[in-house]
């Protein structure tokens, strides 16, 4: 694993030529510093301060071209550390220019600073220069930065991350309300994304208000939303009960009904979000003929494809699994030092959200298909370097190793996937 990542490094180092001029960009919430070098680490120039507007980076456009023209280079190579949203006006404009980005780790970013100067200290143009020497070193992720559907598919994937999160946490605040005043109703709706119970939040919120309404009446209520009038009969009968025995708060005032009405509203509207991100990520999706290798796969949902495709990006850019693998953060790390052997973990570097897809991926994967049940139960067989049985987690991270391997033959034999214990991944 090291000697590949010196022979990649290599690689990228080796691509850099004489007509190439290597930037490097320090983002900002409100301007950048850049510096620029050339292949033989000699510094060309710098720009302190190239502010986020029109006349900053026709400042960053006119420096570069001239100093193109100045010492006959041909081609840019830019090099940046992608810090939060900032980095994506800068470096979606300098590749509408034709120069070429690239990103670099935080990690690589702060190891550098340390072994260059005695202190941690950082400035933002000594910040650039640095990045631009690790840019010159081919110390760069292979990662590149495209528009159209990949990335379409990837921001609504992260907005739908961020919805998701208001989503859990307005049904954890429902879930305090309702052990406040009703707790009983849990027990009887345990989703709180259930129809029927926000029927019941409307129409009778509290044990109060339950005991007002006859049990048919009750389960009219909960039919309608539910159309299970079987169990809508049986969580009436409970509904009753359940407001009789009540342990909740008693003296119940117009704050406490205004508590609750928010916090049922603010479910409902995170809810009927996803749904709306999820039919706009499945139509995205559609439009990509490489979705179907994917969905071929057992337990394999539109939305995983689509978190998978977007992050993925162009799969022509990766060629070999062990790329989207290290992409992903799934790549093993050793810690052994002299007599000492430490456990093989993942390294967590990757996309965070691919990994967590991932994951998900492969749990449902080990239940619906036979080639990753068989290849799960294969692994909770196998013995780490302790001589020890492997955990559920780690067989399941092996599995998402698998995974990745799968969809990457997949995407490159341009076939879809056949669920036997003997898959080939084989062209």
């Amino acid at each position: 694993m090291l000697n590949n990542d010196y022979n990649k490094q290599y690689e990228r180092r080796q691509r850099i030529k004489r007509t190439t001029l290597v930037m490097g960009i320090d983002i900002g919430a409100d301007f950048n510093a850049i510096g620029f070098m050339n292949k033989d680490g000699n510094i060309l120039g710098r720009l302190p301060k190239v502010y986020n507007s029109r006349e900053g980076f026709d400042k960053f456009v006119r420096t570069t071209e001239e100093l193109k023209a100045k010492h006959g280079f041909k081609d840019v190579l830019i090099g940046l550390e992608p810090t939060g949203h900032y980095w994506r006006k800068i470096a979606y404009f300098a590749k509408d220019q034709g120069y070429a980005v690239r990103f670099i780790r935080t990690t690589s970013l702060k190891h550098e600073r340390e072994l260059n100067e005695s202190s941690s200290a950082k400035s933002d143009i000594k910040d650039a220069l640095t990045l631009t020497n690790l840019t010159r070193e081919g110390k760069y992720i292979d990662t590149i930065i495209e528009d159209g559907v990949a990335r379409q598919l990837r921001t609504l994937s992260k907005v739908r991350e961020k919805i998701q999160k208001h989503n859990t946490g307005a049904k954890s605040m429902l879930h305090a309300v309702l052990d406040d005043y009703f707790p009983e109703l849990k027990k009887i709706f345990w989703a709180m994304n259930s129809k029927g119970l926000w029927a019941i939040l409307d129409t009778c919120p509290f044990p109060e208000d339950v005991l007002k309404f006859k049990q048919s009446a009750l389960a009219n209520i909960i039919a309608k939303a539910s159309r299970r009038k079987a169990e809508a009969v049986q969580k009436a009968s409970a509904l009753y009960l359940a407001a009789q025995t009540s342990i909740g708060l008693k003296m119940i005032g117009a704050a406490d009904r205004y508590r609750l009405m928010v916090c049922l509203k603010e479910v409902r509207r995170t809810e009927r979000m996803l749904k709306e991100i999820q039919k706009e990520l499945k139509a995205l999706l559609n439009q990509l003929p490489s979705s179907r290798y994917l969905l071929s796969i057992p337990g394999m949902g539109h939305l995983s494809a689509a978190v998978f495709l977007g992050e993925l990006g162009n799969p022509v850019y990766f060629h070999h699994a062990k790329q989207i693998i290290k992409y992903a953060g799934y790549d093993p790390q050793e810690s052994d030092s002299g007599k000492k052997i430490g456990r093989k973990v993942i390294s967590k570097k990757g996309r965070w959200l691919l990994r967590k897809f991932l994951y998900l991926m492969s749990l449902r994967a080990v239940v619906h298909s036979k080639f990753f049940h068989a290849y799960y139960q294969r692994r909770l067989e196998t013995k780490n370097r302790f001589g020890q049985l492997l955990k559920k987690k780690e067989a399941l991270c092996a599995v998402a190793i698998k995974m990745i391997k799968v969809i990457f033959a997949l995407l490159r034999d341009k076939r879809e996937f056949q669920d036997t214990v003997s898959f080939s991944l084989a062209a």
